[in-house]
């Protein structure tokens, strides 16, 4: 059965949002990628400047690391995809890839 096509592959519907509400969302991930990223860094400068580093903010200053090179690479790819014309749903694909990075935040 062929799916409509307010559906996307992995399932989800587009139909209650429109192109404005989507760009929305993602100006709206864009900048809170950006504020998290100005913050990690500003923490790792911090950590970097600490001269007695203590084993046990290691693993969370690891952790940030992780969550920058993920934020940094996602970010990039957005802003480089958002100049190209592209419909809605390569827009949503780009959200769900920010919400799973969020997600994985959690489970780390």
């Amino acid at each position: 059965m062929a799916q409509s096509s307010s559906k996307m592959a992995g399932g989800s519907d587009t139909a209650g949002y429109t192109p404005e509400n989507i760009e929305g969302m993602e100006k709206e991930a864009l900048d809170k990628a950006n504020k998290a990223i100005g913050s990690i860094e500003n923490a790792m400068a911090v950590w970097n400047s600490v001269k007695n580093k203590t084993p046990d903010l290691q693993y969370r200053i690891d952790r940030l690391k992780r969550i920058y090179e993920m934020l940094t690479a996602w970010e990039r790819k957005s802003l480089r995809q958002m100049a190209k014309p592209e419909g809605p749903i390569a827009k949503i694909e780009r959200l769900r890839e920010f919400s799973d990075i969020c997600y994985s935040l959690g489970q780390t």
